[in-house]
């Protein structure tokens, strides 16, 4: 590597796929090690620091003007969708609404990076439905998250109490 005796700027050169793929391997590569983390070091407290990072992400949220679940699944599905080029639909009305996510670009990511066994991928499942009852939960809604057999999508609903 060659250094200069003047500081150069560093221009912006990646397009919105090469972000995107950026995005999905950062990602993915923070379930990766959350998965070996929480393998060493199972207990509450893994549980709580992911309960707070989900309410922190609803104060976030809220924020932004998330009120009912339909603005919730409005907000994720516009981030998973932009950020990482995830396949996502929505439904519903202002107190019930779904979110179907066809191809979790970060999700399958992960898999494939981690070389995730079957069990594995139902201890990650079992921690991602714990954080979505803890984001539900910080908006004072009901959360069913239904994940496929093949584990590759996931309908959340979200609705009021």
């Amino acid at each position: 590597m060659s250094t200069s005796a003047h500081a150069q700027k560093v221009k912006q050169t990646w397009d919105v796929k090469k972000m995107q793929e950026a995005a999905v391997k950062m990602s993915a590569h923070r379930i990766v090690g959350r998965l070996h983390f929480m393998e060493k070091h199972p207990g509450k407290e893994v549980d709580e620091m992911e309960n707070v990072s989900a309410i922190c992400k609803a104060e976030m949220m809220k924020k932004c003007g998330v009120k009912t679940p339909m603005d919730l699944v409005k907000h994720i599905a516009d981030f998973e969708v932009n950020m990482f080029g995830t396949e996502a639909s929505i439904e519903g009305e202002e107190k019930h609404a779904i979110m179907v996510t066809e191809k979790s670009t970060v999700w399958l990511e992960a898999i494939k990076l981690g070389k995730m066994t079957k069990e594995q991928e139902a201890l990650m499942q079992t921690h991602y439905r714990q954080w979505i009852d803890s984001l539900a939960k910080a908006f004072d809604f009901k959360a069913k998250l239904e994940i496929t057999k093949d584990g590759h999508s996931s309908k959340i609903t979200f609705s009021q109490k």
